[in-house]
């Protein structure tokens, strides 16, 4: 085995990733060209034969390997999340050249494993923080500060990941995505990617072919939810429907529609989750024997809200208004069944003065929407499946605006009403300090359904120009086989386009399932989650402030031992690319809870004299919280081929 290069001395400008050594070389890790001589179970030793020989000189002498180009890092330049992505897919798919950094032999490279490990510290390692403003890569290896005289100055963590000074000399460190007071997705950065020009200009075209047609007096039968997209998005199904992946539209012929866009589908889940525990019947509505005889399909926004007793969430107040009018058509308080434990009045705005004068029960609310809804309507709606469930209504034909309307961090988040408001009709709604309005926000969703069908289905779509990377990859001439390993729901994830895509539970699981798809596919990512997890960081430092020091070592211990293994399986010549994102979020995440809570006690006391001295955001805070999220976006990158 080659030893590792030394780093670089004089007017040299690369630095090297080394060929990784192995204690025990395998079939897939090459030896010194000349020197390679297996043992068989007896105790014989084969000699290679000439030939053989050959071509052990051959594979040593075209061995691909990563350098640094220190030039590019001397003038405070930054390898961002983005860099690392495009670098993936120059090796893959012959994207653009990085000039940060230089692959020989790219064209030996077999596969690229690309792992993302949030939770790996420079701390884990044995190595200081890195500084906001360092650019250039540093040693993997531990090396103690020292005074003038000599001495050592403050100790270095111990290092507990041995395995990474092993396989790379060298890490590069990053900046995840986000801007002086958020850390935005690194997943999202890592995994999608801009469009072509040229596919862009055909997109921009398509999208003016379906404004043309969707801003006729055609119905918007584009944006609705097929019966797949509301079974992921915990919609009450009716019995006479089946899953599928074309929307219900009783009598029509699907083909004479425009190609749909893609909207987005959220995690799989459960009705019975939402809403109360009683079982309250249900209004089934009746399914269509063809299309409406008029030839209408009548379009109804509809927004309810809610309070809460002893049995969960209970229906309180429905508006519903038409799209054609915008008149509001229905609007009505319902008296829930059992005593009301939470008014939730900041959010509802219900008081028990407005709930006394309900007359309304569940059952005579069901009975007035029947005669309103037929069987073609249309019921369009913010998140629809809560107020369908709050109802006890299954109808098949739904437009959701938290679908629609794409988060610009993707799936599978979704954007709040309020938001979409401010964002694309430039009005602020949910502002009264007597709680929401269910009329406003069911008008919110008639003018945002507006604004699609006047200027195509992109509308509002920040993430139009970008795509996932799997995409990108089907779409390469020949086309690259992709693997997307992670603990999300592959079909409502960025790797729903990628060839193979698999969910797991724990991250043995992810190693075992990348090993055995490595030698099948060009690219395979892989999440590990376990030292995140066990930092408090998924669920945002709520359960607890600290973590067990042992429970940390232990993880650091299993990760290691999973990167030994991943690589020692890993066939010859592959690359494999390791990031961890971003460094500790909790003090950023702390800090961010806070003035969230001041801007609300703003609101609802009025000024700043009625609020709390230990809650106030002072000037100091505000600097404070630029200086966490600077040292949270900081990250490693590390690059190796296995021999």
């Amino acid at each position: 085995m080659s030893p590792s290069p030394s780093p670089p001395t004089g007017g040299s400008t690369k630095r090297k990733t080394p060929i990784p050594e192995t204690s025990n070389p395998g079939p897939s890790a090459s030896a010194s060209a000349g020197t390679n001589l297996n043992t068989d179970e007896d105790g014989f030793t084969k000699v290679p034969t000439k030939e053989e020989r050959r071509k052990m000189r051959k594979l040593s002498k075209h061995r691909p390997s990563f350098h640094f180009n220190v030039n590019e890092f001397r003038y405070g330049k930054k390898i961002g999340i983005a860099h690392v992505r495009d670098l993936v897919m120059y090796i893959v798919a012959e994207g653009n050249k990085p000039s940060w950094i230089q692959i020989e032999h790219k064209s030996f490279i077999s596969h690229t494993v690309l792992l993302f490990v949030p939770g790996l510290l420079p701390s884990h390692l044995g190595l200081n923080q890195i500084p906001t403003v360092s650019c250039m890569p540093f040693s993997t290896v531990p090396t103690p500060t020292t005074t003038g005289s000599g001495s050592s100055t403050d100790p270095l963590p111990p290092a507990r990941v041995p395995i990474i000074p092993k396989l790379f000399t060298y890490a590069c460190p990053t900046r995840a995505p986000g801007d002086d007071r958020k850390l935005h997705s690194v997943l999202n950065s890592l995994l999608m990617g801009p469009i072509p020009d040229g596919l862009k200009k055909q997109k921009e075209k398509e999208a003016k072919q379906l404004a043309a047609a969707t801003s006729s007096d055609l119905p918007p039968f584009l944006y609705l939810l097929t019966p797949h997209q509301m079974l992921d998005n915990d919609y009450p199904m009716p019995s006479y429907i089946s899953p599928s992946d074309t929307p219900v539209i009783p009598g029509l012929d699907l083909s004479t529609l425009p190609a749909r866009g893609s909207t987005t589908s959220m995690s799989n889940g459960n009705v019975k989750n939402k809403g109360n525990r009683r079982d309250d019947p249900w209004l089934e509505i009746p399914q269509a024997d063809g299309p409406p005889e008029d030839g209408k399909w009548p379009v109804l926004a509809m927004d309810c809200e809610m309070v809460l007793s002893e049995d969960g969430q209970e229906l309180a107040r429905v508006s519903i208004l038409d799209y054609d009018s915008g008149e509001n058509i229905f609007d009505e308080l319902v008296k829930p069944p059992k005593e009301i434990i939470d008014y939730r009045t900041q959010w509802s705005g219900i008081t028990p003065e407005k709930i006394s004068s309900a007359t309304h029960t569940l059952s005579s609310i069901q009975s007035a929407l029947q005669k309103i809804i037929t069987p073609h309507t249309i019921l369009l709606g913010h998140s629809l499946e809560c107020d369908m469930i709050a109802l006890r209504i299954k109808h098949p034909l739904c437009i959701d605006t938290a679908l629609i309307y794409k988060h610009p961090r993707g799936p599978p988040f979704k954007a709040g009403l309020k938001w979409l408001a401010q964002r694309w009709l430039k009005r602020d709604i949910q502002q009264s300090e007597k709680g929401h309005d269910s009329e406003e926000d069911a008008r919110t969703c008639l003018d945002l359904l507006r604004m699609k069908m006047i200027y195509g289905p992109d509308f509002g779509n920040t993430m139009e120009n970008m795509e996932p990377i799997f995409e990108r990859l089907n779409r390469n001439k020949p086309s690259k086989t992709s693997a997307f390993i992670d603990y999300s729901n592959p079909r409502t994830s960025l790797g729903a386009k990628a060839t193979t895509a698999i969910r797991c539970t724990t991250d043995d699981e992810i190693v075992d399932k990348i090993v055995d798809n490595v030698e099948g596919h060009d690219l395979v990512f892989g999440r590990m989650m376990e030292l995140a997890n066990v930092q408090g960081w998924n669920d945002r430092g709520i359960s607890t402030d600290q973590f067990s020091p042992s429970d940390l070592d232990t993880s650091l211990s299993r990760f290691s031992e999973r990167l030994t293994r991943l690589h020692e399986s890993l066939p010859s010549n592959t690359a494999l690319v390791l990031v961890n994102g971003h460094s500790n979020p909790l003090p950023m995440l702390k800090l961010t809870a806070k003035r969230q809570n001041w801007e609300r006690l703003m609101k609802t006391l009025g000024g700043a004299d009625n609020i709390p001295k230990d809650q106030r955001w002072m000037t100091e805070d505000e600097r404070e919280l630029e200086r966490v999220t600077g040292e949270a976006r900081e990250g490693m990158a590390f690059f190796c081929v296995k021999s």
